[in-house]
């Protein structure tokens, strides 16, 4: 399901006729164009977001709006808004090209999607201006980071606009220093004494000299919304009456200035709807008739309008209105006074109904949880629980769990399963254990997944039991356990059969994603009972095992199993097409063409990628699959044409900077090239990307080794083997022929035991290594698990019969082995044959 976006959040709100011309503010505005982030902050009530709407009132430039509010603090949910709010306003397809990544929600893809949203609005011809009004509702931190990297790497024809009450959690002082920043203040904002008198002159509100108008500007310190209620609370004084009189009030608080000279001016009738509707986000007509069973709402909200009471326009056609926030909550305390708590709550469940009704069912639960209305909160969640999950929403069906946990409301098992498996998405596993230890109690002191109700749901928690044992711990025996205990069972149907998972949204290799382990490859004795569980059962008609094999073929190309490589490619990318799934065959698009690199093959590799390219819409992988072209460019030695191809797609995604680093390289940009690859290495040792920082730290000693620095180029290598010792890797090292010599000459070191401290990493492993890089390759490089097997019986003298009924075979596949065995060894003969190491 699409999120529904909401032209209300979207619409910059209207200036009225009479609102007083701020010049000297434009001008503040207008000045240092190179300073592309504007601060506007004050309290309430200063005039932040009329400022801005008169401002882009005298602007042709597109403006992208967005009034932020609680139900924001969800990173798809904020950024969904922003991509659309762009794409609306420079009339692009923006939001098309982007929506592929609005899926998973861990950091890596986020920032995934910020450089792929800064690259788009990057190429828009005209300045594009972004407000983001109330900033500071929003409290995620992920949300923070993420604006914190937009606004870093901003493209020149963009400015940023934010308005805040209070200090914003961005790093300000840095982008202050850095001169990026422009400031209005609550100083700047206050209005002058000339303004002052604008503001009086238009509203006909008359005084009865200068001094009385500075009486005013003293008492109200400038203040606009003071010099607003002023303005509301003289509107029935005689003239002769002096307004600073009216303005000289005992009450202190805003809240009871409205409502005791305010909102008691109003007539019965017409504070019953201010007081009832406070609790609506947006003010439309008809909504506000059936919350009020009236049928007049439309004339008076545009009565509301004409005596200026604290209401803002969003909308002319359709009418849309909002109440100043001010005077929202000065009506919901009235709301409260008038009301029972009964009362209260019976208004809430209809006011949010109603909402709910209008298709923003987030600001109706939303509503309902504040109010504390959990059984009501608890049936929507459940009814949209899907809802949520497709749209990206998780960030905020975790924040109402939590919501309901601190309540000690009980939460439904549905809920806190599909909780874990959001908890697990950003990473946050000790909060998904902690549910997973809650799930399991539950299980011992009330037999959850034993009733027929929930069985479907007991299911979809074990898979997911099994993935934190097999992904985050390594524990595959337990994994494979509680898999096969799951196919011993009859299949049970939910709503959750037919939600595709997307185990990769952009990542070039499926070894890099969470399904892939981040690089940590398992071994064969390890991974073909586990892969077998999945191809032989149930499972194999699923996407997670169409994924088994493209990380099948990337772990055997990485242990330099090539032919076996190449068929589980194949089948992965059969497997990929079938489900028409970029993010698994565009990974063996890029294997398989990097194959044919290594083979000096650079025809077909680029044949494999052009085809590719033809056959996928989306630009992130389109960008991708270029990347690789300009990899094997640099393998070419076209260095010309791999700049071109990556001049085309910058990014800041490791794989086209380390391609870039590799250029830079071959360019003698060692300096240059050095800074990209620690850069790279330092962000995937965060993120634990076992494969990238063995790659880097590869990449890291062959640069040492240019700037002609052996012993720091000797000390990178050998953290590279450490790193790729446990899961042997072989290729990361192979592929880059540069490091070849250095593994010889740390080899060498090694043989003499100089370095002792180098000993935690296995001396055989280095072998391995390099032996596998040498031409006469020995057979246990070379073989198959099953072919050593089928050699050390053929070694021992062993006949064909006699290895057929030792195996289990037929003395026909027995034949073929050998003839694959031969062509690999390359000999004729088993005496040949034998005679190999």
């Amino acid at each position: 399901m699409q999120m529904v976006l909401l032209n209300a959040k979207t619409t910059a709100p209207q200036a009225f006729a009479e609102t007083v011309e701020r010049e000297r503010l434009y001008d503040l505005l207008r000045s240092n164009a190179s300073k592309q982030v504007t601060l506007i902050q004050a309290p309430a009530g200063y005039g932040k977001t009329t400022l801005l709407s008169q401002w882009f009132n005298l602007l042709k430039d597109p403006v992208a709006w967005l009034s932020i509010d609680d139900a924001d603090n969800d990173p798809i949910r904020f950024w969904k808004y922003v991509v659309h709010n762009v794409s609306e306003s420079t009339k692009t397809d923006i939001n098309e090209i982007l929506s592929p990544l609005f899926n998973l929600q861990e950091q890596t893809s986020l920032e995934f999607l910020i450089d792929s949203f800064l690259s788009e609005i990057g190429s828009i011809p005209q300045t594009l201006h972004i407000v983001f009004d109330d900033y500071h509702l929003i409290q995620n931190e992920a949300i923070h980071k993420m604006m914190t990297q937009f606004i870093e790497y901003l493209p020149k024809n963009v400015q940023i606009y934010l308005t805040s009450r209070k200090d914003v959690l961005l790093p300000i002082t840095k982008w202050r220093a850095k001169s990026r920043l422009k400031e209005i203040s609550m100083e700047q904002l206050r209005f002058t004494f000339k303004e002052v008198q604008s503001f009086f002159h238009q509203r006909d509100i008359t005084y009865r000299d200068a001094e009385s108008l500075q009486y005013v500007l003293e008492k109200t310190e400038g203040w606009v919304t003071g010099l607003l209620l002023a303005s509301l609370a003289t509107k029935d004084i005689p003239a002769e009456r002096v307004i600073s009189e009216a303005i000289d009030s005992k009450h202190p608080f805003i809240t009871d200035f409205l409502l005791q000279e305010i909102l008691v001016t109003l007539s019965p009738s017409v504070q019953e709807f201010l007081v009832r509707t406070s609790l609506l986000s947006s003010l439309e007509p008809a909504v506000c008739d059936a919350l009020t069973s009236r049928t007049d709402s439309y004339d008076i909200l545009l009565e509301l309008e004409k005596n200026g009471l604290f209401i803002v326009r969003l909308n002319s056609n359709p009418l849309v209105f909002r109440y100043h926030h001010l005077l929202t909550e000065a009506l919901q305390v009235e709301l409260r006074n008038r009301f029972t708590k009964v009362q209260v709550l019976s208004i809430v469940k209809e006011a949010a109904t109603l909402m709910r009704e209008n298709g923003d069912f987030i600001a109706a639960i939303e509503l309902t949880l504040n109010e504390q209305a959990f059984e009501l909160a608890e049936s929507w969640i459940t009814f949209h629980l899907v809802d949520l999950f497709t749209s990206g929403q998780t960030t905020t069906f975790m924040r109402w769990v939590q919501i309901f946990r601190s309540n000690n409301f009980p939460v439904p098992y549905e809920m806190l399963v599909m909780d874990v498996i959001a908890l697990i998405a950003v990473l946050e596993i000790e909060e998904a254990g902690l549910i997973m230890q809650e799930l399991e109690y539950r299980q011992i002191t009330e037999q959850w997944m034993d009733k027929s109700e929930n069985q479907a749901m007991a299911t979809i928690y074990e898979k997911v039991k099994a993935f934190v044992l097999f992904g985050m711990d390594g524990n595959m025996e337990q994994a494979a356990e509680i898999v096969r205990k799951q196919l011993e069972k009859e299949t049970v149907s939910s709503r959750w059969d037919d939600i595709p998972m997307k185990y990769n949204l952009f990542e070039h290799k499926i070894l890099r994603t969470n399904v892939g382990a981040k690089g940590k490859l398992v071994s064969f004795e390890q991974g073909i009972p586990f892969a077998k569980l999945f191809r032989e059962s149930t499972f194999k008609t699923q996407s997670i095992n169409a994924f088994s094999y493209g990380s099948s073929a990337e772990t055997l190309y990485e242990k330099n199993y090539m032919e076996e490589a190449s068929e589980e490619l194949e089948l992965a990318l059969q497997y990929g097409h079938q489900f028409k799934d970029p993010g698994l065959f565009i990974p063996m698009y890029i294997l398989k063409s990097h194959i044919y690199a290594m083979k000096k093959q650079f025809i077909s590799a680029h044949a494999i990628l052009n085809h590719a390219i033809e056959n996928v819409k989306e630009k992130h992988w389109v960008t991708s699959l270029q990347i690789m072209k300009a990899h094997c460019y640099l393998l070419e030695g076209n260095l010309l044409q791999a700049k071109s191809e990556l001049t085309h797609t910058k990014s800041r995604h490791p794989f086209w900077l380390l391609v870039h680093a590799r250029l830079l390289l071959a360019q003698e940009q060692v300096g240059d090239a050095l800074s990209t690859i620690i850069s790279v290495k330092s962000k995937a040792t965060l993120e634990d990307q076992v494969s990238t920082i063995i790659e880097a730290t590869t990449l890291e000693a062959i640069c040492h080794l240019a700037m002609d620095n052996e012993e720091a180029a000797l000390t990178a290598l050998h953290e590279a083997l450490k790193q790729g010792e446990p899961y042997g890797y072989v290729r990361t090292f192979l592929d880059e022929s540069a490091i070849i010599p250095l593994l010889t000459k740390y080899l060498a070191i090694r043989q003499k035991k100089e370095q002792g401290h180098w000993n935690t990493v296995p001396l055989s492993y280095v072998e391995h290594i390099i032996q596998s890089g040498d031409k006469k390759k020995n057979a246990s490089i070379l073989l198959t698990p099953r072919e050593l097997e089928i050699f050390a019986l053929l070694k021992n003298g062993s006949t064909n019969r006699e290895i057929a009924k030792h195996l289990f075979l037929t003395e026909g596949t027995v034949r073929v082995y050998l003839t694959n065995i031969y062509g690999k060894l390359g000999v004729k003969s088993r005496t040949q044959a034998i005679l190999v190491n």
